[in-house]
């Protein structure tokens, strides 16, 4: 009988133990192969750092607190995806710039940045400030400068949690100084008759830059150089030009003046009377005082008087001979006809606070009937 040999195989199945780990081990060869494929380029972008600027509005200014610029200084988050914190900057100011007073700041860097901006000071800075991605911010304030001249300006780096930025570009500040006056033809504390002509000139400048003179006047713009100046008035006048420039600067040239009182007058209607007795008319210009002098042969004074007047007026005279002008007149010894002489006539009018004027009128002929 022929043998049978038989033979079996027995399969059994995996834990559930096994199982796990071993769909674990497929699972980490499977993301490997990826990562692998895959290549440096899978990996984290870092976020980008800010970016600073910074810029003076206007750029050119006048000396001192009368004129002001903003200081503005400009941060941007360039990164599409990260927003940037810890944003933080401080800007040294150079010498002879400080912050105004009030400090005009305006605008903020997220809402817990804190800027600080003291007045009379040459610091300001940021801290704590914080940007949306591909956001930007601007926070400005004002300053003023000391002296003329041309200023330079960087905020720095701008530091964050995204890491630090290049520092700002150098921006620059032309400081002015004041425009310029100059007066000729008229002196400060002069004199001048009434009426008396007399032309002031000036002119205006603005130093460093010719184009920023805004204005250049004398009298509220009523005199033009070279034109008259008011001396019709009796009195302490003045005679203000000014020079002003675009960035508000003004620089003021006042000239102290007086004008004298009227002292001219005419004489009309002279009229010889009887008995050597002349008559005539004075048109006066205002109050004063009036002297009266006829003067005869040899320097004889004929006749003489003082008047005074309190307001501008005319004035009717009626001189007498004096004693000596009487003994002109008288005939001589064993003659009867009249007798004849001739004089001239001198004026002198003092007015109140004035100067004295003569006038003097000759071919007078007196008579003795």
């Amino acid at each position: 009988m022929t043998g049978i040999t038989r033979s079996s195989t027995v399969f059994r199945r995996p834990s559930p133990r096994r199982r796990r780990v071993a769909a674990l081990a497929a699972l980490t060869a499977a993301g490997t192969a990826v990562l692998v494929a895959a290549g440096p380029a899978a990996a984290a972008t870092p976020p980008l750092p800010p970016t600073i600027t910074s810029s003076f509005t206007p750029a050119e200014v006048g000396v001192g607190n009368s004129t002001a610029s903003a200081l503005g200084v400009t941060i941007t988050d360039p990164d599409p995806t990260n927003k940037v914190s810890a944003l933080s900057f401080t800007d040294t100011l150079p010498a002879g710039l400080t912050i105004d007073n009030p400090n005009g700041l305006n605008g903020t860097c997220g809402s817990a940045g804190v800027i600080t901006a003291t007045p009379g000071t040459s610091t300001f800075s940021l801290s704590g400030g914080s940007l949306a991605a591909l956001a930007t911010c601007t926070i400005s304030i004002s300053v003023v400068a000391a002296e003329p001249g041309t200023l330079s300006n960087s905020p720095g780096a701008v530091s964050s949690s995204a890491g630090s930025s290049a520092p700002g570009a150098v921006e620059t500040l032309t400081v002015l100084p004041p425009p310029t006056v100059t007066v000729t033809g008229v002196k400060n504390k002069a004199t001048y008759s009434f009426g008396q002509v007399v032309r002031p000139k000036y002119s205006c400048t603005q130093p460093s830059d010719a184009t920023a003179l805004a204005d250049c006047s004398a009298g509220g713009d009523t005199i033009a150089s070279g034109g008259k100046l008011n001396t019709t008035t009796p009195g302490l006048h003045t005679l203000t030009v000014v020079a002003a420039s675009t960035d508000g600067l003004s620089t003021t040239d006042n000239i102290n003046y007086r004008v004298l009182p009227d002292s001219r007058f005419t004489i009309t209607s002279v009229s010889p009377k009887k008995h050597g007795a002349l008559g005539f008319v004075l048109a006066l210009p205002g109050p004063g005082t009036v002297k009266v002098v006829e003067i005869g042969p040899k320097h004889a004074v004929v006749g003489t008087d003082t008047v005074k007047v309190t307001q501008k007026r005319h004035v009717k005279v009626d001189l007498k001979p004096t004693k000596a002008g009487l003994k002109l007149l008288t005939p001589a010894t064993g003659t009867t006809g009249a007798v004849k002489l001739g004089v001239k006539l001198e004026v002198t009018f003092t007015p109140k606070g004035g100067v004295k004027r003569t006038v003097t009128q000759g071919g007078i002929v007196l008579t003795s009937k």
